[in-house]
Order: structure tokens, then C-alpha cells, then sequence
């Protein structure tokens, strides 16, 4: 299921939040929603990097930080080769893992940004939103998909 949405994204009240990373070691993660993320949450960044210190995280990977009572959970998936481009079939596999991982693990709500779109370069009409409805639309996890992202937390 597909809902989009417009508002803080960092407010939602969904289970888990998605947001596209680059491969490796995740050196740049101190830009667009990452660093938001980080910022308010430092823990889940923590144990990403931890994670990704000592094991591979390549394209179309997913990691999820599990939530704990003072935070919704974090996914991350590898959409990006580098920290400045998203790539579409990084993409594809990214949605594709996400659809299985939350299937999987009986997640039921996800929000997610116009993942890919930022900072990520790719086009959210013609290459983003056609994946996310092709990956989402039949599976039972409502992925919250906010097309315009206001930040309440930068105030």
C-alpha cells in the first residue's frame, strides 16, 4: 500500500523510517535527511556504521536499526554508489529488499522521502515514483511516502 503524504517526515508515527544511503563505509552521511536523522536519533547512525565497519553493505542492501521507545526504527538502504548520485538499478533492488525485508519481520508501516530524488540526482516523476508504486503497491506494508518533506526539527 502507497500513501503520499506532505509534512515532517521526522514526525511521523510510522514503526520504521526509510532513508537512501550510499555503499561502503558511509563516510558521507552528514547531509540532506542522514543528517537530520543523526542528528536526532545519534544511536541508529551509530549502529549502522558499526555494521557497515565490519560488513559489506552494497548496492540495493537494506539495514534496519530495530525502534526503540524514544524512536521510530531506521532502514537504511544503499541506493547510492557515492554520496552524490543515486543509480536506478540501486534502486530497484533497494525497494524490492525493503518490500521483503518489512514482509519478513511483520513491519506494517514505513515513511519514507522521494528516496533517490535529493541528493541522489534521479528524477522523482519519470524513475522514482514509477519504482516505489511498481515495488509497494501490492505488498500489505503501508509505505508513507512524503512527495513534499516541511522540517519541523530544524526550528
Amino acid at each position: 500500500m502507497i500513501e503520499f503524504v506532505s509534512g515532517d517526515l521526522l514526525q511521523a508515527t510510522t514503526q520504521y523510517i526509510a532513508q537512501g544511503v550510499a555503499t561502503g563505509s558511509q563516510e558521507g552521511m552528514g547531509t540532506g535527511l542522514a543528517l537530520k536523522i543523526s542528528k536526532k536519533w545519534p544511536d541508529a547512525q551509530q549502529q549502522f556504521k558499526k555494521f557497515t565497519r565490519s560488513n559489506p553493505f552494497e548496492g540495493g542492501d537494506v539495514f534496519l536499526v530495530a525502534p526503540t521507545p524514544d524512536r521510530p526504527g531506521i532502514i537504511y538502504i544503499a541506493t547510492q554508489p557515492d554520496m552524490y548520485h543515486a543509480t536506478v538499478p540501486f534502486l530497484n533492488k533497494g525497494l524490492r529488499n525493503l518490500v521483503k525485508s518489512c514482509e519478513k519481520r511483520g513491519i506494517e508501516t514505513v515513511t519514507l522521502p522521494k528516496i533517490g530524488a535529493g541528493l541522489g540526482k534521479l528524477d522523482w516523476e519519470s524513475e522514482v515514483k514509477p519504482a516505489m508504486q511498481k515495488y509497494f503497491a501490492d505488498s500489505e506494508v503501508l509505505f508513507r511516502i512524503y512527495e513534499d518533506f516541511k522540517s519541523e526539527f530544524e526550528k
